[in-house]
């Protein structure tokens, strides 16, 4: 919940976040679950037969190269010819579909009731 809400606000001020780097082995199976619900939740809501990462991360305010490991976890990235090429494994999409029938989706803030407003620091002339 606390990741969502984290990567909510960054979407909201128009950025692109990842996490403190490195992360404890605890703090990467905890940001790969995030990653990976959230992508297989959008992979699996999505109509189109290309992808960009760029555009995947831009959209969900997750920094690219978090996106592309994740995937690469899923079996779900390829490098071919010099380029990355999503996989549409429909097995990993049906095994998270069946998955979410049975625990439900993963919490999720109601993105209509954030009131917030970034903290933008003045500059004043006076020096030290």
């Amino acid at each position: 919940m606390y990741v969502h809400m984290g990567y909510l606000l960054t979407r909201v001020e128009g950025k692109i976040g990842s996490p403190e780097k490195p992360l404890s082995d605890l703090g990467l199976i905890s940001y790969r679950s995030y990653w990976k619900d959230v992508l297989l939740d959008y992979l699996c809501n999505r109509s189109g037969s290309t992808l960009s990462i760029k555009d995947v991360s831009q959209e969900m305010a997750i920094y690219s190269y978090d996106i592309v490991s994740t995937l690469q976890a899923l079996g779900m990235m390829k490098y071919w010819k010099g380029k990355h090429i999503v996989l549409k494994k429909q097995d990993v999409l049906d095994d998270y579909e069946e998955r979410i029938k049975r625990r439900g989706t993963f919490p999720k803030i109601d993105e209509t009731c954030l009131r917030w407003i970034p903290f933008v620091p003045t500059q004043t002339n006076e020096s030290p």
